[in-house]
């Protein structure tokens, strides 16, 4: 009798069971239902193409052509609707946003190592050269100043070696000094030249003028006498001359003027008409 009677425990525990079956199964169906509703191709994106009308019109086509942001009756000699075109692009559609970038042009941005050696190379040698012309052109100029030194060392030698003249002419100014070593020089030309009035002259009246040059040395003795403008006849050019030559030697510098090596005296013979001989 009791085995007939089923226990309340029991029958609880089995409707758990069922229910937790069932449970089960529900779950199982819905994930693999969901697995294969899930799409493995992208959806694909309808663009909406819209015309972009420039004379709107309060008249409404009865049949559009094209969608716009107003109404715009169509126009033209076309038998079909063409769409507008234009010769820009967006920017989502520009090539330049998805062009990839070549090959040749990704190589030739990346450094060539043998060209950066190269490079340094050149820029080394460049370098090597600009200073080898530095050197050169320092060389240049220290031989060159080496020159001139030499050279100004050579002149002063050959101007250590010339005489210290004094020039003395009608026109310079003279010190007290010279103004009296040159009176006695005129006199003592003009008394032997008197003296020895060339012959000639007197006989055939001839007169003139002889400009010379006398170069005395310290001691009074001639060193060189020059005709530096001729009277234009022989004979007065002779006569000046044998004058200075009958004059000396003269006497000797004074001390004033023995710092001098030479005295240079410049002077004019003139043969006048009376027959008498001036200098001046």
């Amino acid at each position: 009798m009791d085995s007939l009677i089923e226990s309340p425990w029991n029958t609880t525990e089995r409707r758990l069971r069922m229910t937790f079956s069932v449970a089960l199964a529900l779950h199982l169906i819905f994930l693999i239902g969901l697995s294969f509703s899930v799409s493995t191709t992208p959806t694909q994106t309808h663009a909406l193409e819209v015309t972009l009308a420039l004379t709107p019109s309060d008249q409404t086509p009865d049949e559009a052509d094209f969608i716009a942001q107003t109404s715009q009756l169509g126009s033209g000699d076309q038998a079909n609707a063409m769409q507008p075109t234009t010769d820009l692009l967006s920017p989502f559609e520009s090539p330049e946003n998805n062009q990839a970038v070549p090959s040749e042009q990704r190589s030739a941005e990346r450094p060539d190592p043998e060209r950066l050696v190269s490079q340094r190379n050149s820029d080394n040698s460049a370098s090597d050269a600009e200073t080898a012309d530095d050197q050169s052109a320092e060389q240049q100029v220290t031989d060159s100043s080496g020159a001139m030194r030499a050279e100004l060392r050579r002149l002063r030698q050959l101007y250590s070696k010339l005489p210290d003249v004094l020039r003395m002419t009608s026109a310079s100014a003279k010190s007290a000094d010279e103004a009296r070593y040159m009176h006695y020089f005129e006199n003592r030309i003009e008394q032997i030249g008197n003296v020895n009035y060339p012959q000639q002259a007197l006989t055939e009246k001839i007169f003139g003028r002889v400009q010379l040059l006398v170069v005395l040395l310290a001691d009074g003795s001639i060193q060189r006498i020059e005709v530096l403008r001729s009277s234009g006849t022989r004979v007065l050019d002779q006569a000046a001359v044998r004058s200075v030559q009958l004059a000396s030697p003269f006497a000797a510098f004074p001390d004033e003027l023995r710092q001098h090596d030479q005295i240079h005296i410049i002077r004019t013979w003139q043969y006048q008409p009376n027959n008498v001989l001036t200098t001046h």
